[in-house]
């Protein structure tokens, strides 16, 4: 799969999108919101990373609930869109974003600065367990000290001012346990001319090279 035919994949699910789940008959329906496509992105994501990498020792879990513990506090839910595991060890929570949304500085959030504080307790190792349950069995995981907030972000459009994404990417290169990737610009994947987004392969290999240097 390449870059192109990941980002055009992503096209194609925001066209069919726009259409209805059943058969409307001789009924006038008709949708004035697209249906949701993060769960086919994220599913897309995985099976694109897991090709790159092209390792079957590794385990790719999509879109899973997982609980952190730090000593003497309660348990925290957290929730990789992509969670990478090598040999027990979760080495990689990946956050895809379709877009950053119009207006939205992410990086001054109070939920970019919960994301601080989890990435800051995995690096430090200062966590007491890591888990998840499958079929009611719990799996007990360790944390590589290496992980990051690995942001991607499919398209740099629709996010208002072009500097929410520039003062984004500054301030992000200025901290050790984030990252940030843009994969494709100049129009929107969801726009309704068919025009096909330029993709960006630069951030793309960008993005690979750094998952292969954290497995």
């Amino acid at each position: 799969m390449t870059n192109q035919d990941f980002i055009s994949t992503i096209c194609s699910f925001y066209k069919e999108s726009r259409k209805l789940m059943v058969d409307a008959g001789d009924y006038k329906i008709w949708r004035g919101v697209s249906h949701s496509i993060s769960s086919q992105s994220e599913d897309l994501f995985a099976l694109f990373i897991a090709k790159k990498l092209n390792d079957s020792s590794l385990e790719f879990i999509v879109d899973k609930t997982m609980t952190y513990k730090m000593p003497g506090k309660k348990s925290i839910q957290f929730r990789p869109d992509l969670a990478i595991i090598n040999k027990g060890v979760l080495t990689h929570s990946i956050d895809l974003k379709m877009d950053m949304g119009y207006k939205r500085r992410y990086f001054e959030t109070p939920e970019f600065d919960t994301e601080k504080k989890k990435f800051n307790t995995f690096r430090e190792q200062t966590f007491e367990s890591v888990s998840y349950r499958v079929n009611d069995a719990k799996v007990e995981l360790k944390v590589s000290p290496k992980i990051k907030n690995q942001i991607v972000v499919i398209s740099e459009k629709n996010e208002g001012k072009s500097s929410n994404r520039t003062d984004m990417i500054e301030a992000i290169n200025m901290m050790d346990w984030v990252s940030i990737y843009y994969l494709s610009g100049d129009v929107h994947p969801n726009n309704y001319s068919n025009e096909l987004p330029s993709v960006n392969d630069v951030q793309f290999e960008r993005l690979i090279n750094d998952i292969k240097q954290l497995t």
